[in-house]
């Protein structure tokens, strides 16, 4: 699991615990045991490498080391530590998958810029950064 600081949490779900149900948490999570529903947090979710998540998970950033099997819906940034194993689909703006991590669904960046492929040609590149008809790749960022 990622460095955690345990000074912002709220709520702890400790080991041996099995929540059934919504967990409606305000502020931050961070769950050691196993939830069985939905967890929804207005801060952090996190949750520990053999925690077990059964539902969606919805908060304003996450990082997963254990299993979820369900969404995850994000408003800023996801991670998806190296000993997450997660089926479902997920919604973020900012996505880290760690090496190790295991995922199996879909996913949407939210808020990503993405730009249209070229309508002319079939828009590969070749190795020198040139599309097929010889024009350069176009690349933005972000100021």
């Amino acid at each position: 699991m990622a460095k955690e600081d345990n000074s912002q949490t709220n709520t702890i779900v400790g080991p041996s615990t099995v929540v059934q149900g919504i967990l409606d948490i305000k502020g931050s999570v961070l769950i050691y045991g196993t939830v069985l529903g939905d967890v929804h947090s207005n801060g952090h979710v996190r949750t520990a490498k053999d925690s077990i998540i059964k539902g969606a998970v919805v908060a304003q950033e996450a990082v997963i080391d254990g299993e979820l099997e369900g969404s995850l819906t994000v408003k800023g940034r996801a991670t998806l530590g190296s000993s997450a194993k997660m089926v479902g689909d997920l919604r973020a703006q900012l996505l880290v998958i760690e090496e190790g991590a295991q995922f199996s669904g879909k996913c949407r960046m939210e808020g990503a810029k993405v730009r249209p492929a070229p309508e002319s040609g079939d828009g590969s590149m070749t190795k020198d950064g040139q599309d097929r008809e010889g024009k350069a790749a176009e690349t933005s960022s972000s100021a």
